[in-house]
């Protein structure tokens, strides 16, 4: 695993979206090197808990395929910090 600062995404942040996650987030969530495949900012509780932040395939809708379905508090939160705390 690359932890140079020069990589595309360090060991705290989502590689799917790159919002920040947490060490014990990746430690519980994330695959065997700890990092995380999805977020809560990017993906449902439910797919993170079957084990999407592990980069494994599950068996419930992906929230870009289906955007309604993800409506949680940190859904597209680095969206959101990016427009400085404006909804869409």
């Amino acid at each position: 695993m690359d932890l140079s600062r020069g990589s595309s995404s360090g060991p705290s942040e989502c590689l799917h979206c790159g919002s920040h996650v947490s060490r014990n987030f990746r430690r519980t969530f994330g695959d065997d090197e700890q990092r995380a495949h999805r977020c809560l900012a990017c993906d449902s509780r439910p797919r993170v808990q079957q084990g999407s932040a592990a980069g494994r395939t599950v068996p419930y809708p992906d929230p870009e395929d289906q955007r309604e379905r993800n409506k949680g508090p940190r859904v597209r939160a680095a969206e959101r910090v990016a427009n400085r705390g404006e909804d869409f």
